[in-house]
C-alpha cells in the first residue's frame, strides 16, 4: 500500500441511455404528495427493461450481510426499511408511514402502512423489522455492518456476545407499531433505517431455506422488485413486486443488473448498445466521454469518502501519531481531486 492516504467527497459518474423513472414513491414526514418518478406526461417506451453494469459481483443478496456498492444497488431494489431516501437526498416514510419521537429524543414509535407486503403477500409487520434487528447484531449472523446500530440500547453487549438478541432495544408493540429504544439521542436515527442492516426480512423464509433463502425462487423480499435469478459471473434478474405498497409509481418493469469488475470493458459494452447504464466511467476517460457522450454522462453528488487506512497497531504506524500525522499533511488532496481524479471530487479534510 501506498503511503498515503486520502479521502474525498466523491461524485459519481455513470453513463445512461434510457431514464430510470423510478422504483420507489412516498411521503416525507408527515405528507408527501407526488410519485418520485420521471416527467409527467412523457411517452414511456412500451417495453420498460433496465440493463445497468453493476461493478463487481455483490457478496450476497443478503441484506444484514452484505457489503459494498455492488450488494447495496441491489437490496435497495428488492428491500426497504422504515424510512427511505429521496432524489434530493431527503429522508422520507418507506414502510412506516409517519414516526414520533420522544421528549428527551431517546425513543422513537413508527407507524407501519397496513398495505405494505411482502412478495408472496402476505404482511409486513412491526414483527419483521423486530426479527430484522435481531438478527443484524447477532453475532452468528456475521453482519459487516451491524456496529451502525450501537445507539440503540443493548446494541453493543449483544454485538459482543454478552447478550442475547432479545434484549435489544426494539420492540414490536403490535402488527403495526414498531418501537426503537436508544442509549441518548441519536438526531440522524430516521436517516440510518434506510441502511440494509436495518432491512426486515421474512422471518418463515429464513427458517425454511436457512442460508440458501438468497436464491432465485427462494428469497421473498419487500421492496420494489422481487428476484427471478442470479447467475454468478453472468448476470441477476429482478422483475416488478405486484405486492409493493408503492408499485403504482414503479415504471421499470425489469432490470438485469450485469458484474462489469473492468469499466473499461463496462464502458466499451454500453458503447455497443448492451448496457443503459455504467456503473462507473473509467477514470482516464472522463474527459473524452464528456466529450463525446455530453448527453449520456451523468456525474451525481455521491456522499462518501474515499480513503487509504492503515493498521494503525503494528509497526511503523503503531504508536507514531506524528509519523501518521506528517503522511496526512505531506497529501496534496486538490491535486487528487482536480488531477487525478477529475469528476468533480472535493477534497475533504477533518
Amino acid at each position: 500500500m501506498s503511503p498515503e492516504a486520502r479521502a474525498a467527497a466523491a461524485f459519481v459518474g455513470m453513463l445512461v441511455l434510457t431514464p430510470l423513472l423510478g422504483g420507489c414513491g412516498g411521503a416525507t414526514e408527515p405528507t408527501y404528495t407526488g410519485p418520485i418518478g420521471g416527467e409527467s406526461g412523457k411517452e414511456l417506451a412500451e417495453i420498460q427493461v433496465l440493463r445497468r453494469g453493476n461493478g463487481a459481483e455483490p457478496q450476497t443478496l443478503d441484506p444484514h450481510r452484505g457489503e459494498g456498492v455492488p450488494s447495496a444497488n441491489l437490496h435497495r431494489d428488492l428491500f426497504e426499511g422504515l424510512t427511505i431516501e429521496a432524489p434530493d437526498g431527503r429522508v422520507i416514510p418507506g414502510v412506516a408511514e409517519s414516526w414520533e419521537v420522544s421528549e428527551d429524543g431517546t425513543v422513537y414509535m413508527f407507524r407501519l402502512r397496513r398495505n405494505a407486503k411482502w412478495s408472496n403477500g402476505e404482511p409486513v409487520t412491526a414483527h419483521d423489522f423486530e426479527f430484522g434487528f435481531r438478527r443484524s447484531v447477532d453475532p452468528m449472523t456475521l453482519s459487516n455492518y451491524s456496529s451502525i446500530l450501537e445507539p440503540i440500547v443493548n446494541a453493543t453487549e449483544v454485538i459482543r456476545g454478552e447478550k442475547p438478541p432479545e434484549e435489544l432495544g426494539v420492540e414490536a408493540v403490535d402488527d403495526y407499531t414498531f418501537v426503537i429504544r436508544l442509549n441518548g439521542p441519536t438526531p440522524y436515527l430516521p436517516g440510518l433505517l434506510n441502511h440494509s442492516t436495518t432491512y426486515p426480512v421474512n422471518r418463515k423464509n429464513i427458517e425454511e431455506f436457512g442460508s440458501k433463502f438468497i436464491r432465485g425462487g427462494n428469497l421473498v423480499s419487500n421492496g420494489a422488485y422481487q428476484l427471478v435469478e442470479w447467475i454468478p459471473q453472468s448476470y441477476i434478474q429482478l422483475v416488478r413486486n405486484e405486492h409493493y405498497w408503492d408499485n403504482d409509481n414503479t415504471t421499470i418493469d425489469t432490470v438485469y443488473y450485469y458484474p462489469t469488475e473492468n469499466q473499461d470493458s463496462e464502458l466499451k459494452r454500453f458503447r455497443a448498445g448492451e448496457l443503459d447504464i455504467t456503473e462507473d466511467i473509467p477514470q482516464k476517460q472522463i474527459a473524452w466521454v464528456r466529450e463525446n457522450f455530453p448527453d449520456s454522462v451523468r456525474i451525481d453528488p455521491y456522499l462518501g469518502s474515499y480513503y487509504f487506512g492503515f493498521n494503525v497497531t503494528k509497526p511503523p504506524f503503531k504508536d507514531r501519531p506524528r509519523l501518521r500525522k506528517a503522511l496526512a499533511m505531506a497529501l496534496d488532496r486538490n491535486i487528487i481531486a482536480e488531477q487525478v481524479a477529475g469528476a468533480g471530487e472535493l477534497p475533504s479534510y477533518g
